[in-house]
C-alpha cells in the first residue's frame, strides 16, 4: 500500500478539497498494463522525457518503462508546493518499484543541454514545460513532443509551434475520443460532480453551458439526463437573455478571460440570481465581484486548470489520457499515418485539429 495516488471521497459530497487516500498500487498497476496492451504501445529503444510528480500523474515514467522504453528521465520541478526532490523523487519511483522498473528511470531536476539531444520522445507537463523555442533547439530533429492533451486544452504559449515547425520537430496529441482513450464522457461526470459540489439539484434547473469546446454535446447529455433544462451557447457574447439558474462556463484557457466584464454586465441585468459555475476557461472574477455574482469554485482557478481534477475520477481516466498520449508521440514518431479517427493527430503551427 502506498499514498502515492488519490482516491475520491464520496461523489456526492459537497466539498471542494479531497483527500489523498492509500490505494492498492495493483489495482492501478493493471490498468496500466492493460492500457498498454490494447494500445500496443511500444517505446522499444527510445528515451522518454517526462514529468516527475505526485498523485496519479506519477504513473507516466513507469507505463513509458513498461511499454520498454530503453530509459526515461522524469524531470522534477522544485516549488513551493513540492520543495523536495526527494519527496517528488519517492512518489514518482514507488509505483515503479512496484512495477519493477526503476532501475530504468532516473528522476533529476535538470537535463544538460547536450543530453537534450539523446531525446527521442517529450511530454508537456509542468514539470517539462512551457516547451519554448530555447528547449526545442536542443533536442534532434527525430524527436516528437507529446502534448498529453488536445490543443484546446493548452493554455496559450505552453508550447512554441513555431519553434517546432521551424526545426521539423512533430507534435503529437492524443484524440480524446477515440474508444481508448473516450475522455469526453469523463468530463461530463467531472461537470456534474462540480455542481452537486455546488449545491446545485440539476432537476428542472434552467442551465446554460457556454462551451467552445468538443465537451457541448457530451456536457449537455449528461445534464439533460440528470433533469436539467440545458441550453448550449458557443461564446459569452451569444448568451440569450433569460432568467437561469446555472451558467457553466466551459471555455478553452485563453490571455484574457472569455467570460469578461461586458459578458458579465449583461448576465447581471438579466440573471443576476445565476450561479456562475467555471468548469473550465476564464471569468473576470472582480467584474463578477463588482456586479454580484456568485462564483463556483470559490478559489480562483489557474489558467488551464479544471474545475476539479480529473483525478477525483480515479485512475482510469488519468491512465487512459497518459497512455494515449505516449500512443499518439509513438505512432508520429514511427512514422504511422495519423488521422481524425486515430488514437492521436499531428498539430501545426496556427492549428489545433490538423491531422498528418
Amino acid at each position: 500500500m502506498s499514498s502515492l495516488m488519490p482516491l475520491p471521497r464520496d461523489l456526492a459530497a459537497a466539498s471542494f478539497s479531497r483527500d489523498i487516500r492509500e490505494i492498492e498500487l495493483a489495482e492501478v498497476l493493471a490498468i496500466v498494463r492493460k492500457q498498454i496492451a490494447l494500445l500496443d504501445l511500444d517505446l522499444s529503444g527510445l528515451t522518454v522525457v517526462v514529468g516527475a510528480t505526485t498523485g496519479y500523474q506519477a504513473v507516466t515514467a513507469t507505463a513509458a518503462a513498461l511499454a520498454n522504453a530503453s530509459r526515461v528521465v522524469a524531470l522534477a520541478r522544485i516549488t513551493s508546493r513540492h520543495p523536495s526532490l526527494a519527496a517528488i523523487a519517492d512518489a514518482t519511483l514507488a509505483f515503479a518499484k512496484h512495477a519493477k522498473v526503476s532501475e530504468r528511470i532516473e528522476v533529476t531536476n535538470r537535463i544538460g543541454s547536450r543530453k537534450w539531444q539523446d531525446v527521442d520522445l517529450v511530454t508537456s507537463c509542468p514539470q517539462v514545460g512551457p516547451i519554448s523555442r530555447s528547449l526545442i533547439e536542443l533536442l534532434p530533429s527525430h524527436a516528437v513532443i507529446s502534448l498529453m492533451a488536445e490543443p484546446w486544452e493548452l493554455r496559450p504559449g505552453f508550447v512554441d509551434f513555431d519553434a517546432c515547425e521551424e526545426a521539423g520537430i512533430k507534435v503529437a496529441a492524443p484524440n480524446l475520443n477515440h474508444p481508448a482513450i473516450d475522455l469526453l464522457p469523463e468530463f461530463a461526470r467531472l461537470c456534474c460532480i462540480l455542481l452537486s459540489d455546488a449545491g446545485v439539484d440539476q432537476r428542472a434547473a434552467r442551465l446554460a453551458i457556454v462551451c467552445d469546446t468538443p465537451c457541448a454535446p457530451s456536457l449537455e447529455q449528461a445534464l439533460r439526463a440528470g433533469g436539467a433544462r440545458v441550453s448550449v451557447f458557443s461564446h459569452p457574447m451569444l448568451l440569450t437573455d433569460g432568467t437561469w439558474d446555472v451558467i457553466v462556463v466551459a471555455m478553452r484557457p485563453s490571455d484574457k478571460p472569455s467570460m469578461d466584464i461586458n459578458s458579465l454586465g449583461r448576465i447581471a441585468r438579466n440573471s443576476r440570481q445565476a450561479l456562475l459555475v467555471q468548469f473550465s476557461g476564464g471569468i473576470d472574477r472582480s467584474a463578477a465581484s463588482y456586479f454580484g455574482l456568485r462564483v463556483w469554485p470559490p478559489k480562483r482557478l489557474t489558467r488551464g486548470q479544471l474545475g476539479l481534477p480529473l483525478d477525483v475520477l480515479g485512475s482510469a481516466p488519468i491512465v487512459r489520457r497518459l497512455t494515449g498520449g505516449l500512443k499518439a508521440a509513438e505512432a508520429a514518431y514511427r512514422g504511422v499515418e495519423l488521422g481524425r479517427d486515430s488514437i492521436g493527430f499531428l498539430v501545426t503551427a496556427g492549428s489545433a485539429t490538423v491531422g498528418a
